[in-house]
């Protein structure tokens, strides 16, 4: 009794601004998780009452709150306090206790009238959350959180008590209900989610249980320097540098998606120039491959796809592609390209960016591929709602959305083709305000364009701008991603304060690095080759086996459907036929994701249906088939094949291990495995067949699937 008389007083003693709906009612019902999507905050609501989502609106809450849940005239009778502790009937349970705090202010509230509080007055601007970043190095280290209202007329107010705590990452930072964050045994980084009143922070803290290690000697790169101070931070050693041979087969895969063959192998590993690993990269940069590997990375983003366009698109959409990468387009211009593409798709290549839909695209549908592709943004979830934990609103949306509504599709005889076109007077409604959205930069200010123009151009120019804050880290972080395995921010289309970036000030040096040099795409690809940091060896050790996100290791990566398929076809020097497509000569040079190749389909190739990182799993279904393939024996065992040329030409068994080995995996055997192998085929009884084995052997092994 005398625990529910003190807080009661201490409610009661609040001052008006403490009482305000918005600022501390709502947060108490968010707090109970009442207007959340599983109960009042549903967008039917639950047994006929109905709250905004995390209490998005508050004004129509508190309007629904005085119809039959608050009672002035008897605060204790309100089922806004009777119903959460049990004292009626309540299908989701107990919220709070009659002696907890929330009850003592909501109580408080009403006999004070259940007041709305000054809606001129200052409103909450922000919460802050400390202490800032540490980590946390044993079990029972812990850090309390203090959560701030930050005020618009600048007071500050400690709200701990009512805000919500979770973490991304509980093997890392476990986090209670009172913001008590531990090390959970992990070592990393966890962003704590922290919401209050409809405003959300995300502190990042982490952890690490490994004893300190020596200071690894991170070189001058840039790139290192990033990488290397995060894994002293967590204790962490980085691995070896690769060899030659890892360096020569992870730079083709990731480069040009192809392997390199038996010569280059040798002379690669034959050369003592220096610079022979610079000198490489840039040699790659320069083979078609590289365009075809980029044009089927930027086919899948952009999902080019025949149910979309048709063949007629597709093809005009792959060719205008290809081209861009075989000139080095600058990934600005390529995007100024797209976004404001006109005229018929099927000889207008960039026309088909806006017929990615099954009959017509709409201004909806663009906005959320636009944000995705160059801004890193998944927008998408603001179309119908304020975004509960992300800073997006539905104005914002419907502005986006507006910059694209000018855009039309005039279909022609040949109901496949569509001529794009601007019509000026065309807008997109805002289904909050029922009235035409007004056109805006994301998260700034209006387009204001002369009638009759195309506000698309203003929109293209403003976003590929060396200092906006979305494309030139976007764009880093995808190229980031394809050298590396992993994005900074991962997945590379979900930027978001709760979901930061593992290396922020990397990822800003990226993006300057990409801008500074006009967005050329080749030259943050050899920025990036060059560092220690991509040439570690995938091997770990025992401080980073489990290292998965902050670089202390290259990451092995299962070979792409297409790059697998080649690698096959390159090592037998038996090349695919594609007969729908007769210009793709090998699966990467497909225009269409859609060919009947179940190969392709086993190793997970992307369905471009949404945009998203392809998968790279290993299952069941692919080791079967690269075991039982009909396609992969008969390469196997053709008397075409280069092994089968070997042996009739009489090639003795150890150059042809030697040739096997360089050709797959970019080594020579070693002293073990060949006087293994080489005993296995003197003994066998057919020659042919131990050699196919032995290839067979080799196509399937780890080493040989993953680009390490």
């Amino acid at each position: 009794m005398k625990k529910t008389l003190g807080l009661l007083l201490l409610a009661a003693a609040l001052p008006a601004q403490r009482r305000s709906f918005p600022t501390h009612i709502t947060p108490i019902l968010t707090f109970g998780g009442c207007n959340q999507s599983a109960c009042h905050g549903s967008p039917v609501g639950k047994k006929g009452f109905k709250l905004s989502l995390y209490g998005a609106d508050p004004e129509q809450d508190y309007q629904t709150l005085r119809k039959g849940r608050i009672d002035v005239a008897r605060p204790l009778e309100s089922l806004l306090l009777r119903k959460p502790t049990m004292q009626v009937a309540h299908g989701g349970g107990p919220r709070f206790k009659t002696d907890s705090q929330h009850f003592a202010t909501l109580r408080a509230w009403i006999e004070a009238g259940a007041p709305y509080g000054d809606k001129d007055g200052p409103v909450i601007s922000r919460i802050e959350v400390s202490p800032g970043y540490r980590v946390l190095k044993s079990k029972d280290e812990k850090v309390q959180l203090r959560v701030d209202a930050v005020f618009s007329d600048g007071k500050r107010e400690d709200v701990t008590g009512l805000s919500l705590f979770s973490s991304n990452d509980d093997g890392v930072i476990q986090v209670s209900s009172k913001g008590v964050a531990a090390a959970a045994g992990g070592t990393g980084d966890a962003a704590i989610l922290v919401r209050y009143a409809g405003k959300f922070a995300a502190p990042v803290l982490g952890a690490t249980l490994l004893p300190p290690a020596p200071p690894a000697v991170p070189g001058t790169h840039p790139i290192d320097r990033e990488i290397y101070a995060k894994l002293a931070q967590l204790n962490v050693t980085p691995s070896r540098e690769s060899t030659d041979s890892e360096f020569l087969r992870r730079a083709y895969l990731d480069i040009t998606g192809t392997l390199p063959s038996a010569a280059d192998a040798r002379q690669f590993l034959a050369s003592t120039a220096p610079d022979k690993r610079a000198m490489l990269v840039d040699q790659l940069l320069e083979k078609p491959e590289y365009a075809d590997l980029q044009t089927l990375l930027w086919a899948d983003r952009l999902r080019s796809d025949i149910r979309f366009h048709r063949v007629g698109g597709v093809r005009s959409y792959y060719r205008w592609m290809k081209e861009q990468f075989l000139l080095n387009r600058p990934l600005d211009e390529f995007a100024r390209m797209l976004l404001t593409a006109k005229g018929p798709n099927f000889t207008s290549g960039a026309a088909n960016f806006w017929g990615n839909y099954d009959k017509i695209s709409t201004p909806v549908e663009t906005a959320i591929q636009a944000g995705q592709v160059f801004m890193g943004v998944r927008i998408g979830c603001a179309q119908c709602h304020n975004h509960p934990f992300e800073k997006w609103s539905q104005n914002d949306f419907y502005s986006l959305a507006a910059v694209f509504s000018q855009v039309v599709e005039l279909h022609t005889k040949n109901a496949q083709e569509f001529d794009l076109r601007v019509e000026p007077a065309r807008a997109v409604i805002n289904p909050a305000t029922k009235r035409a959205a007004e056109p805006r930069y994301l998260g700034g200010g209006i387009i204001d364009v002369p009638p009759g123009e195309d506000r698309r151009v203003p929109f293209a120019k403003w976003l590929t701008t060396k200092e906006n804050p979305y494309f030139a880290k976007a764009m880093a972080n995808i190229v980031w991603r394809q050298m590396m395995g992993r994005g900074i921010v991962n997945p590379v289309d979900d930027f978001r304060d709760t979901n930061p970036a593992t290396h922020p000030a990397l990822l800003d040096l990226l993006a300057q690095e990409l801008s500074s040099h006009g967005f050329d795409t080749k030259h943050l690809i050899r920025f990036i080759a060059a560092s220690k940091t991509y040439q570690h060896s995938s091997e770990a050790n025992a401080a980073n086996e489990l290292d998965s996100k902050y670089y202390a290791r290259s990451y092995p990566k299962r070979m792409a459907a297409e790059v697998y398929m080649d690698a096959i076809a390159q090592v037998t020097n038996l090349e695919n036929s594609f007969n729908a497509w007769p210009e793709a000569r090998r699966a990467t040079q497909l225009p269409d994701n859609r060919y009947n190749a179940y190969f392709l389909d086993v190793f997970e190739r992307s369905n471009r249906l949404v945009i998203c990182d392809r998968e790279e799993n290993v299952t069941v279904p692919q080791a079967l088939h690269i075991i039982n393939s009909p396609e992969v024996q008969a390469k196997l065992a053709s008397a075409d094949s280069r092994l089968a040329r070997w042996l009739a030409a009489g090639k003795n068994d150890s150059a042809i291990l030697d040739e096997l080995f360089l050709s797959t995996v970019s080594r020579f055997p070693t002293p073990k495995e060949k006087d293994r192998l080489l005993t296995r085929v003197s003994q066998a009884g057919n020659r042919k067949e131990i050699w196919e084995d032995i290839l067979w052997a080799m196509i399937n092994a780890r080493e040989f699937v993953f680009n390490h």
